[in-house]
């Protein structure tokens, strides 16, 4: 039976036209590249989490980091999730309508259509027992355990309803860049204090009759320093020495491809199994589509 099947097979290989076999030979050698370029992207993913040791909110170094936590909502409006009504700090929904098509042979196909669907942009707090830290979710790969799909059978079209969410107090896994608030903040007061300097350069008088302490018409380094340290002082003042503020630290995607945003409700150790899974599979695929691309070509031309 089976080598009947590879016959048959064969025997419509080499019938159709050329431009219907090859254009079914680049539609299946394409699928196989994408399966490989899955592969490689889910695979590295899951080598990214258990090489990158978690680092603790407080202590964590500017870059690309692992953190744990419970989620908070930050203060402000409430985020509620559009399908269902429940509070939470993230999340995803997605509407499909069930579409019935008929193909050549007259019989009746049904798919679903996706005619909306929404991810959470706003921000919200992760935290652990050093401090807080902000989760920027967007472009962010999310796999959360809330998640529930329902239908709508009595309307027509049929409707499929798909929610996933991330609820406060949830614990969260997170790996992405993170970035301390208050680094932008110096950099902001070391350019204001950069501008007050050519301010006081350009009343010399003025400046030399402050800081030259010795009297001789001129500004050595020594004395340029202090100056620089006294506009630094006065600069602190006028924003309210926002130093002595709590740091804010944000953690969000990275411009780098090789570094992933993942934020996750389950386990570091059930995510490097779920995503090393993904990996297989798409392996599998690759060699099946790439073996089926390979047979059909050598099939049509003979080898």
């Amino acid at each position: 039976m089976f080598d009947s099947i590879i016959a048959s097979l064969e025997g419509n290989i080499l019938q159709v036209s050329s431009t219907t076999f090859w254009i079914g030979f680049i539609v299946v050698s394409a699928l196989s590249l994408w399966a490989f370029y899955r592969m490689s992207w889910w695979y590295r993913h899951a080598r990214i989490i258990e090489n990158i040791p978690t680092a603790k909110i407080r202590s964590a170094a500017q870059g690309y980091v692992e953190l744990s936590g419970r989620t908070k909502l930050m203060d402000g409006p409430v985020i509620i999730s559009p399908l269902t009504g429940n509070s939470c700090v993230w999340y995803s929904y997605k509407i499909e309508e069930r579409v019935n098509s008929f193909r050549r042979d007259k019989n009746s196909h049904s798919n679903w259509r996706v005619v909306e669907q929404k991810r959470s942009e706003e921000l919200f707090i992760l935290e652990d027992d050093t401090g807080r830290c902000v989760i920027d979710p967007d472009n962010a790969d999310v796999i959360a355990t809330n998640k529930k799909t329902w239908h709508k059978r009595h309307v027509i079209p049929q409707r499929r309803y798909t929610e996933e969410l991330i609820i406060e107090g949830e614990l969260l896994y997170a790996i992405g860049l993170f970035k301390t608030v208050a680094e932008v903040e110096s950099k902001k007061i070391r350019q204001q204090v950069a501008h007050l300097l050519r301010q006081w350069k350009n009343d010399p008088n003025q400046l030399i009759h402050l800081y030259d302490s010795n009297r001789d018409g001129e500004l050595q380094v020594d004395e340029w320093e202090n100056a620089r340290k006294a506009a630094d002082s006065h600069v602190r003042l006028e924003q309210g020495n926002k130093e002595k503020l709590d740091q804010l630290s944000i953690l969000s995607s990275s411009t780098q491809k090789d570094q992933a945003f993942i934020l996750s409700t389950i386990s570091e150790q059930k995510l490097v199994k779920k995503y090393k899974w993904r990996a297989m599979r798409a392996l599998l695929l690759f060699f099946i589509s790439g073996g089926i691309a390979v047979w059909a070509l050598n099939v049509r031309l003979g080898m």
